[in-house]
Order: structure tokens, then C-alpha cells, then sequence
């Protein structure tokens, strides 16, 4: 790929369109060797300052062990989109990904759309002082687990929303139910039905993990 553009992977709210820009397109793809976890913190004043203040806990990826497996198939994976921008838009996108790295992953490591021109994914991943459970201090927002879920949703179907709750740890964290006055900057609005849905889907997460 051209030197003028970039492509990372998104495995949480940026799968839900109405997170990016206008006129960005994503494509599905597949991780493997990786685990998403509820297990990145970042204070009020950490946030860009353009946005709302919150203390708060959000998703992150940890690399797994080493398997041993060789096939595809046998091997743990999490499900994301691969997104191409122009390389002067990176630096916004790193200020929205406060207290995160940028590593740059190999594209054989993902299952990519056929002909997908790009050697390296880029991948926000969380910095080791910035890692910590969900708590009282540090909650996960329900306004931003509607809108990963619905983009999740969006993009892979119910099923695909439940491999992402399957898929990820750290479900049992403190969740803040600020549906009615949401805190997370990009909170989409749902229907009620799709609320029911994803407060069903998460409570029999927390009840198995």
C-alpha cells in the first residue's frame, strides 16, 4: 500500500459507523492469536479535550499464548474491521485513542477480504500503566457497550454480536447504567428492543464469567 495511507484494525466502537468520519469504508476481518478484555483505564483529564470528562474502563486486546496450532480453524480469533485512511489523519485518530500504543501487526496474522492491499495492521493496544478491571472509580459505560454492540450487530449479525460477548473477558467489571444521560462522546440512540436485547446478551455474560 501507498506510503500516503494507513489501515488499522477497529475491535470496538470504531466497527459501529457512526464512530468514524464520513465516507470511510471498513471491511470485516479476523484476528487471531488475541483476546479482547475490559481492561483499559483512563482518567477524566487523560480524555481529549474536546470531549465530555469521565473516569471510565474500555475494551483493550492482550496477546494470548502461544497454542501450538497450526490450523486456522483451531486457533482463538476476535472479529473486527480494517479501515484505510490517509496517513494525515492518524494523528487524530491517535488522540481519540488516549492511553493507548499503536503497534503495527503483520496482515497474516488476519483473516482480510480477498486482495486487501495492505502488508501491516495497524492496532491500538493499552499502555501497561493505563491496564487495570473495571471498578467503582473506573466503570464501564453502558452508553459505549450499546454502541460497540450495535455495531458488532451492524456488521456481523446477532450472532456475531454474541461472539464478541463470548469472546471477551472481564464482563464482570462495574457497568454504570448512564443510558439516560450518557457519557461516552459517540452514544448512539437504540431502539428498545435493541436495548432489551443487549441488556440480555450482557447480563448472561456476567452471570458466566
Amino acid at each position: 500500500m501507498s506510503g500516503e495511507f494507513v489501515t488499522y484494525f477497529g475491535f470496538g466502537s470504531l466497527v459501529n459507523r457512526a464512530t468514524r468520519p464520513a465516507g470511510e469504508e471498513a471491511h470485516p476481518a479476523r484476528l487471531y492469536g488475541w483476546q479482547r478484555v475490559w481492561g483499559h483505564r483512563v482518567l477524566s483529564a487523560q480524555q481529549p479535550s474536546d470531549e465530555p470528562p469521565r473516569s471510565c474502563c474500555s475494551l483493550t486486546v492482550q496477546k494470548l499464548p502461544e497454542t501450538g496450532f497450526t490450523m486456522r480453524e483451531n486457533s482463538p480469533f476476535i472479529e473486527g474491521v480494517v479501515v484505510t485512511i490517509p496517513v494525515s489523519e492518524l494523528p487524530a485518530l491517535d488522540r481519540r485513542e488516549a492511553g493507548y500504543d499503536r503497534h503495527v501487526l503483520s496482515a497474516s496474522d488476519f483473516d482480510l477480504p480477498s486482495g486487501f492491499p495492505s502488508d501491516e495492521i495497524h492496532m491500538y493496544v493499552s499502555r501497561p500503566d493505563h491496564r487495570g478491571d473495571a471498578t467503582d472509580q473506573f466503570p464501564i459505560l453502558q452508553s459505549y457497550v450499546d454502541c460497540v454492540l450495535a455495531g458488532y450487530c451492524d456488521v456481523f449479525s446477532h450472532d456475531g454480536m454474541q461472539r464478541f460477548v463470548d469472546s471477551t473477558a472481564g464482563w464482570r467489571g462495574v457497568i454504570e447504567n448512564e443510558r439516560h444521560d450518557p457519557k461516552y462522546p459517540r452514544a448512539v440512540k437504540l431502539p428498545d428492543n435493541q436495548l432489551e436485547t443487549i441488556d440480555h446478551v450482557v447480563a448472561l455474560a456476567r452471570a458466566s464469567s
